[in-house]
């Protein structure tokens, strides 16, 4: 949360919130002894999209750091929204490479090519491991 921005006063309050957290679980109506909760958010508790997003806004910024990997976007920001001769311009057109897209827990990555899809994928799988995160391949499609 630090390399957002938020101040360590906030990062131990959200911290001391986490501490202590246990589990129990239930199997034929039988309850496990409780154990020690380390990682994740409570569940239902209002901060944790906010918490989930920016650990995943890390974990991407992390697999992605040196990459260009992504489409290329140019637009103008003068309000000709649908005058694609302006975007032919030199001037006033700015590029940028839309990698990724997030929406709550989902996440598409953008490539040009299949060999870039497959990067992206490789570097997507090794960040999320080394965040603890899981790709769920039942919910993963690829579109090419």
């Amino acid at each position: 949360m630090s390399k957002f921005g938020c101040p360590d006063r906030f990062i131990l309050i959200v911290r001391q919130f986490h501490d202590g957290t246990a589990a129990r679980v239930l199997s034929k109506g039988e309850a496990s002894e409780a154990f020690p909760v380390t990682n994740g958010v409570k569940q239902g508790c209002v901060l944790a999209p906010t918490l989930f997003s920016m650990m995943f806004s890390a974990m991407l910024s992390d697999a992605f750091q040196n990459s260009s990997v992504g489409v290329n976007l140019r637009y103008r920001t003068d309000g000709k929204l649908f005058n694609l001769q302006r975007l032919q311009a030199v001037t006033k057109v700015k590029e940028t490479v839309l990698r990724d897209l997030l929406f709550a827990d989902d996440c598409t990555l953008n490539a040009g090519s299949e060999q870039e899809m497959q990067a992206s994928m490789d570097k997507f799988a090794a960040a999320c491991d080394n965040f603890g995160l899981f790709i769920n391949t039942k919910k993963t499609e690829v579109m090419y």
